[in-house]
């Protein structure tokens, strides 16, 4: 692993906890990356080092970007991870945020030299982020998962326990070595409505913000995202108003997850099956259609309505 230090990137860090989120797989509608991106600009954070190297990353899948002024070529940038640190109002210790596209080649030495950077910079605590696609309403709470380094830990984290097997991230990897290395980790994932899913998701973004600030303590100033996030809302259910299919399914969704909570329990308590509450079936839907359907309305290219 290459890492580039800043004029002050070995500064004095105070028990620093490092907050890490990947662009790519494990970043719908690039809601772990948003947030690292809000608490960065938010915390007036400054940049200490860069992590890269040809060996970890695809040039196909993740390209440099090029820049001209004038038809005069300034600069190519290549895919790089960027550690950047800040002190928050109110909080005696370091915050480490960490951002950047997720490694595409050498996972295993990736996340070894990782964990070293880890220890090279005394990080206390580690916090991985991330987003996944999901069938979840807009209009209910953005649900978060997480996972731990301890049953004890994970009792007070507040959200629902991840309980996923199968294809992994690099936080996946990461949850797994960093534990192992003694170093307290956590996992936490929002749920995104696959329905909506292109970025920016300011409510994901939110939920996960507000969740930071509970557990570890800190003031995240969160006004204008707030608003962001009801205008969001706004525009996602103005879609929904335009298409009775689009209702339904919503509709669906809603009534689906009153069922699992208990909400509004109905003949068929087994949501494996795919059934609404009061026994009714979940409309057969193309996901695809349904998220093509929601990205034309955003876009504002709605049909005109037929002459005559």
């Amino acid at each position: 692993m290459t890492v580039e230090w800043s004029p002050d990137g070995h500064l004095d860090l105070e028990s620093p906890v490092m907050i890490v989120a990947f662009e790519g797989w494990n970043d719908a509608a690039d809601v772990a990356t948003g947030t690292i991106e809000h608490l960065a600009l938010n915390w007036e954070a400054r940049q200490i080092a860069e992590v890269g190297g040809d060996e970890f990353f695809d040039y196909l899948e993740q390209r440099p970007v090029v820049r001209f002024a004038g038809g005069v070529s300034r600069s190519v940038e290549w895919p790089r991870i960027v550690v950047s640190a800040c002190r928050p109002d109110g909080v005696a210790n370091d915050v480490l945020l960490v951002r950047g596209p997720e490694p595409a080649l050498k996972w295993r030495r990736f996340a070894s030299e990782f964990v070293d950077l880890v220890d090279t910079l005394g990080v206390s605590q580690v916090v991985l982020l991330g987003a996944y696609l999901a069938d979840v309403p807009h209009t209910r709470p953005v649900p978060l998962t997480g996972a731990a380094f301890s049953r004890q830990r994970m009792t007070t984290m507040g959200v629902a326990p991840s309980d996923y097997e199968g294809p992994t991230g690099m936080s996946g990897v990461l949850q797994q070595l960093l534990t192992e290395a003694g170093v307290p980790t956590l996992s936490l994932f929002a749920g995104v409505p696959h329905y909506v899913a292109s970025p920016p998701n300011p409510r994901g973004t939110e939920a996960m913000l507000s969740w930071l600030a509970e557990n570890l303590g800190m003031a995240v100033p969160m006004d204008a995202l707030r608003v962001q996030a009801r205008t969001w809302a706004e525009r996602v259910d103005a879609a929904a108003s335009e298409d009775e299919d689009l209702r339904d399914y919503i509709q669906s969704l809603e009534d689906r997850l009153d069922e699992e909570s208990g909400v509004t329990p109905g003949p068929d308590p087994e949501p494996d099956r795919g059934r609404a509450s009061g026994g009714e079936a979940m409309p057969l839907v193309d996901g695809e259609a349904i998220a093509a359907e929601f990205e034309r309305f955003l876009r504002g290219d709605r049909d005109e309505p037929d002459a005559g």
